[in-house]
């Protein structure tokens, strides 16, 4: 993609005359926190502006209400089927985003697009606009504990770890509070960056992150160490789950031993290098199975396990169920 195709969506939005107007798709078991990050941001757009920059709606798949993932019921404008034109929709979906997956949610996506409207999908909303097969050869932003399941479900998509992302007429979020900075980023191209800032101000919000930022904590804070061979040595297996290395191979780019090492996690972690690592290797298989359809053996290799029984023996021993018991309803139970 061209940097000129990539901004073609804002240039669009900015385009258009007053009121930009926006529908929210959503999906049954949305998440209230995306959900809100993107709306709230509008109403005090409109608040600070003291006029009406943006207007919005609430759609479903058949026009009825529907319960975010805490239970809270929303009320909705309209069915999809009888949409009013808007000039942004956006999906808002959460891990149970294939409740959207039906044919007439694809087609009226299709026709979106095909008529140049501009299409957002924030946390699992990228799923629905890739199996609408909208997103082939773009980079979309997807919630970093849902990306392995997307690029082995949609390996023509282009999944970042980008907090969002803008390609073509697409603007993704990977969910959460950072979809405030993908809103403040739609309003400063579109109204500018007084705005935007005076917005993130009175959301308390010091900083508005730019869309390459890391999704994640540092390792630093999400594990509590401060040891940098420590850090170093947790990057370099969460980035090699599919191939574990070796621990002389590690203790050789860090510079110690493998006894140093050893000793290292004990002290700061109190696990072996391998219990964590094998912790590590768990959490990727845990999201494999619940939120794809992927055979186990092929979960099993994913997470760096040639054999599959190895790998159930594992993964029952972690959780406490085995990962077909898991597949069949079961309450996952950390070890």
């Amino acid at each position: 993609m061209t940097s000129r195709d990539s901004d073609n969506a804002l240039e669009k939005i900015a385009a258009v005359t007053e009121p930009l107007k926006i529908a929210f798709f959503l999906v049954p078991d949305f998440p209230m926190l995306t959900f809100a990050a993107a709306l709230d941001p509008l109403r005090q757009a409109n608040r600070i502006a003291g006029r009406s920059l943006y207007k919005w709606i609430f759609m479903s798949i058949d026009g009825t209400p529907v319960l975010s993932s805490a239970g809270v019921p929303m009320p909705i404008d309209h069915a999809i089927g009888d949409s009013p034109k808007c000039d942004l929709v956006i999906v808002c979906a959460g891990l149970n985003h294939t409740k959207a997956y039906k044919p007439a949610v694809f087609r009226w996506l299709r026709d979106l697009q095909s008529r140049g409207c501009v299409l957002g999908g924030i946390c699992a909303g990228p799923f629905v606009l890739a199996k609408a097969g909208l997103l082939d050869g773009r980079r979309c932003a997807v919630h970093w504990e849902l990306l392995a399941a997307f690029q082995e479900e949609f390996p023509r998509c282009i999944g970042t770890n980008e907090i969002f992302a803008v390609d073509g007429l697409f603007i993704t979020s990977s969910g959460g509070t950072v979809t405030l900075d993908m809103m403040l980023y739609i309003i400063a191209a579109s109204k500018g960056r007084d705005l935007a800032a005076a917005i993130s101000d009175q959301f308390n919000h010091p900083e508005i992150r730019q869309q390459d930022s890391s999704q994640r904590m540092p390792a630093q804070a999400r594990f509590g160490i401060r040891n940098a061979k420590l850090v170093e040595i947790i990057k370099e297996m969460e980035t090699s789950i599919q191939n574990p290395v070796d621990l002389q191979v590690l203790a050789r780019r860090v510079q110690l031993s493998t006894r140093q090492i050893e000793r290292l996690f004990v002290e700061h972690l109190g696990k072996t290098p391998s219990a964590f690592y094998a912790g590590l290797r768990m959490a990727r298989a845990r999201d494999l199975i619940l939120q794809t359809d992927l055979p186990i053996p092929d979960v099993a290799q994913i997470c760096g396990y040639m054999s599959a029984s190895r790998f159930g023996r594992i993964y029952r021993a972690h959780y406490g169920m085995t990962p077909r018991e898991v597949r069949l309803g079961g309450v996952v139970q950390r070890g």
